[in-house]
């Protein structure tokens, strides 16, 4: 069976190349480093919804998503883990280098859905970026190459043909896809209701987040093209309705989930919220 994938031959091959000869010193780096992203998206969350919110409130509501269900005893404050953690480097640098050429993106997939859902750890990102035609050397030269792994014509391709590029940083095997915003009618309209998110351990900076009901739409059809197999994509989206509640616009999202051909697996899903 052929899996739908952001990612190309090549770079899933170095990628792979890179965990072998990956030592298992960064490999426990990296789960430490995945845990504390995914901890201080959650909080960041958390914090946006309701801005009075306590550590403690905090750790209790990461332990129930955890678990499914709430922590059967008192959590003491002398316990409660600290969250204001630097987010993932590799990822920041990525975004650095989009905003000093200009480039408008838009964070999406689980770092998105982590920080509107339920938190969950993952390896790589998820960018949707404007098109920037004449400008895709500048974004290679971007990423040095003795610490990443960016092919110019996968980039000029992509830009090109509104498809995806990957960077990659082999020390740490951290993925980034980017996907050039299409020229249709739905990512037109999610881009342009993008918004701002200050981002764990850095509340001066704020990056671009796609909204939760255009990460509810976009992973919906993402679990369509991938024959209806993902897990991981249908739990986010569940987690994004779960804990949106009411906030979530109903009527944008019937509208825009018709439009792309996913209004069954909408109601679907709601029937699981």
């Amino acid at each position: 069976m052929h899996l739908l994938s952001d990612t190309s031959p090549d770079v899933e091959r170095r990628m792979y190349e890179a965990y072998q000869r990956m030592p298992a010193a960064r490999k426990w780096k990296n789960l430490r480093d995945d845990y504390r992203m995914a901890r201080g998206l959650h909080a960041a969350g958390m914090r946006r919804r309701n801005p009075g919110v306590t550590l403690v409130e905090i750790q209790a509501d990461w332990i129930r998503a955890t678990l499914g269900a709430p922590c059967p005893v008192p959590i003491p404050e002398a316990l409660v883990e600290p969250v204001d953690q630097e987010y993932q480097p590799v990822f920041r640098f990525a975004l650095h280098a989009l905003d000093a050429l200009g480039i408008a993106y838009a964070v999406g997939g689980s770092v998105a859905s982590s920080l509107h859902g339920a938190g969950r750890m993952t390896r790589d990102a998820d960018l949707t970026a404007e098109p920037f035609p004449g400008r895709e050397a500048a974004l290679v030269a971007a990423f040095p190459p003795a610490d990443f792994y960016v092919s110019l014509d996968a980039v000029r391709d992509a830009v090109r043909t509104r498809s995806t590029f990957n960077i990659l940083h082999p020390a740490t095997g951290y993925k980034i896809d980017v996907f050039v915003r299409k020229d249709e009618p739905f990512e037109r309209e999610a881009f342009g209701r993008r918004g701002p998110q200050p981002m764990p351990g850095a509340p001066d900076e704020v990056v671009q987040v796609h909204s939760a009901e255009d990460i509810v739409l976009f992973k919906l059809r993402w679990f369509r093209l991938g024959g209806e197999t993902s897990d991981k994509q249908w739990a986010d989206v569940l987690g994004v309705l779960k804990t949106q509640g009411d906030a979530v616009d109903a009527s944008y999202l019937d509208r825009w989930a018709a439009e792309i051909g996913v209004k069954d697996l909408l109601d679907r899903v709601r029937a699981q919220v």
